[in-house]
């Protein structure tokens, strides 16, 4: 989530030249200051590339307006003050079925990311468009890992619809082996889904202007704050390193306004808040400028079905690792995707503060052997997650999807 370049300008109606060709549907605010922003962002913009053109339909806000131009995308924004999620989410489908039935005849592929955009463009009858079904995560699973109230039944409707997604798009592509695994387990036809990882720009730190008010040692967690990312345990780790008095925690997340209260109290609470450094819901330059100085990023995931079952690629790992920045992660499948022990990053047991602690402790104190697995690291992130090496490969989805002539901007 660290990429500058997400904040997208307005620019005036006159620039469009074209009917849109791609639509890309995301149930996700953008731009915002989180990880799939920018996910969205880079394979939207993939898809535009390649067809020439294209229409982003996403979530928005009061600050954010309705309709924008960006080059040859549109924005077309659905900005809800309904505070009900699966609401929320039935009036985004009748946002992205209005737009999909005036396009059908136009657009040669339609790319959603769940299935409150994925039921309404399969709906659209005599439709002339390819799909693309990016399966993230499973709101089946997702939804009761972030409402606890919510029903079994409930789940159940959710999970057929995203078995329509699965079984009617053309193609599937997901971002692990783990979510491959889980949907093939699920029914899903493996020979529809390619996996994609995340991806990051490679990025000298030493390029970039670290904060002024920078402690003198800190390390980095940046991103959301669900329960499933471990910020409790993380926590609870600073607690055992109260001794290193100048050592601080940088935190540049994003969430609800509750669940940011709640972690702030929480630390109130167990006295580690002048241990903290809180930069919420910052720009990306700025989450950018922060890790650069950093000496260890932490991803601290917890061991549930979230993680487990349909875990995704976090990409503040790959960031992370883009940025030669050593990664203290738990010891999860998909986390050993991307990480290999004592090489490319250090694993610990799940929800385990003492081990965490630890893993901290030992490469603080061995500064060379924290830099060399920040190269290899980096150097794995070059060799293969990269967006452009990313991007690349979805381009070539596409490329297979469409049978029209089309200048490929991806050919050499």
């Amino acid at each position: 989530m660290i990429e500058a370049s997400q904040q997208v300008t307005n620019k005036p109606a006159e620039n469009i030249t074209a009917t849109p060709k791609g639509l890309y549907a995301a149930f996700d605010t953008f731009p915002a200051p989180k990880g799939a922003a920018v996910h969205i962002r880079e394979f939207a913009q993939t898809l535009f590339t390649y067809t020439g053109s294209g229409l982003l339909l996403v979530l928005g806000d009061e600050e954010l307006p309705s309709w924008q131009i960006e080059g040859s995308m549109q924005i077309r924004r659905l900005a809800s003050g309904e505070p009900n999620y699966l609401k929320r989410a039935m009036q985004f489908g009748e946002f992205v079925y209005a737009h999909a039935e005036m396009l059908r005849n136009d657009l040669q592929i339609a790319h959603f990311r769940d299935p409150w955009g994925g039921i309404p463009m399969l709906d659209v009858k005599n439709r002339s468009y390819k799909t693309v079904y990016e399966v993230n995560s499973l709101p089946s699973i997702e939804l009761p890992a972030r409402y606890g109230n919510i029903s079994s039944r409930t789940c159940a409707k959710i999970r057929r619809l995203e078995q329509r997604c699965w079984e009617e798009a053309d193609r599937i592509i997901c971002p692990s082996q783990v979510i491959r695994n889980c949907l093939i387990s699920l029914g899903a036809s493996a020979d529809k889904i390619t996996v994609i990882p995340n991806g990051a720009h490679i990025i000298d730190a030493a390029q970039i202007d670290i904060p002024a008010d920078a402690p003198g040692q800190y390390l980095i967690y940046f991103g959301a704050v669900q329960s499933w990312q471990g910020l409790e345990v993380l926590f609870k780790a600073m607690t055992f390193l109260r001794d290193l008095s100048e050592l601080k925690l940088v935190l540049c997340v994003s969430g609800s306004k509750p669940r940011l209260k709640y972690l702030q109290k929480l630390a109130a609470r167990m006295s580690i808040e002048h241990q903290l450094i809180w930069q919420m819901k910052v720009p990306q330059i700025v989450v950018s400028n922060w890790l650069a100085g950093a000496a260890i990023s932490v991803a601290p995931l917890v061991e549930c079905a979230r993680n487990l079952t349909q875990g995704c690629c976090p990409i503040k790992i790959v960031e992370s690792m883009a940025m030669a920045k050593p990664v203290i992660a738990s010891d999860l499948p998909v986390v050993r995707e991307l990480i290999d022990h004592n090489d490319t990053g250090w694993l610990i047991r799940p929800d385990r503060p003492s081990e965490l602690a630890r893993a901290i402790r030992i490469l603080l104190a061995h500064p060379d052997e924290c830099r060399r697995i920040g190269e290899n690291a980096q150097k794995k992130a070059a060799a293969s997650l990269t967006w452009a090496t990313v991007t690349a490969t979805l381009a070539g989805i596409y490329r297979q999807l469409t049978a029209e002539n089309l200048a490929d901007p991806f050919q050499p």
